[in-house]
């Protein structure tokens, strides 16, 4: 290849990049699946606006309050329910996932049916995690801080189920090999549709997103993104899991 070519490409990468606006956006500490396939749906939207995506972690409360006080742009993905106490957080109206609140518990209990019979139980949450917070308020509860911890209070005998998202519950369970000792209720007790957010100081950004996302819902290119990532996570767990066994 020419020279000048090569220099022409390089400059065009470098225009490329110059142009490139960062936008800071708070998550939670816990790399949950759920999660990364949101990042990755987010980074590619706001790529198409010209912003490069930059994540910072945060313990599951705190990231609320960085970006309540704006410290940060934007919090990753959240349910409606985090809006009132969070009055300075935009959010942008159409659903990036929705999160099914399954509970996990060992296979050798008499399974959990509905949501009313909770209160019979003892309970495992995520702290932070606000809809199981909200949905186990009047019953008997264990708040651990980390998924492994949850995870272990299950196990330990400390708690009788846990109560977390379906597809985060599914690859901890697939990943630590623990189908043959834990189940998942089959069905969902709630389906949340889960948001992305952006701080009142963002305005412009938040009305130029919408705008974006809007015309991606309504062409069905939204929808399509989110059942891609959702699938590319699972088939790279399951590849992942079936090297191990090699």
């Amino acid at each position: 290849m020419h020279k000048p070519i090569i220099a022409l490409m390089l400059g065009l990468i470098a225009s490329t990049l110059a142009q490139s606006k960062e936008i800071v956006i708070a998550s939670i500490n816990e790399q949950t699946p759920r999660l990364i396939v949101s990042t990755s749906i987010m980074r590619q939207i706001y790529q198409r606006l010209g912003y490069e995506m930059t994540v910072v972690n945060y313990p599951v409360k705190r990231s609320l309050l960085e970006v309540n006080n704006g410290s940060a742009n934007g919090e990753l993905a959240r349910a409606n329910i985090i809006e009132a106490d969070n009055p300075n957080l935009i959010r942008i109206p159409y659903a990036i996932g929705i999160v099914k609140a399954v509970v996990a518990q060992k296979r050798t209990d008499s399974p959990i049916q509905k949501l009313a019979d909770l209160k019979d139980y003892r309970i495992g949450i995520l702290r932070g995690f606000v809809v199981a917070e909200k949905m186990t308020e009047n019953v008997t509860r264990e708040v651990y801080s980390e998924l492994p911890a949850l995870f272990k209070g299950l196990i330990y005998d400390r708690v009788d189920a846990i109560l977390f998202s379906k597809i985060d519950l599914e690859y901890y369970i697939r990943k630590h090999k623990l189908e043959n000792s834990l189940e998942i209720s089959n069905t969902p007790f709630l389906e949340i549709p889960i948001y992305h957010y952006l701080h009142k100081n963002s305005a412009n950004i938040a009305k130029a997103l919408q705008t974006e996302i809007k015309k991606m819902h309504t062409s069905g290119e939204l929808q399509d993104l989110i059942k891609a990532e959702e699938n590319n996570f699972i088939e790279a767990a399951r590849i992942k899991a079936q090297d191990k066994k090699s």
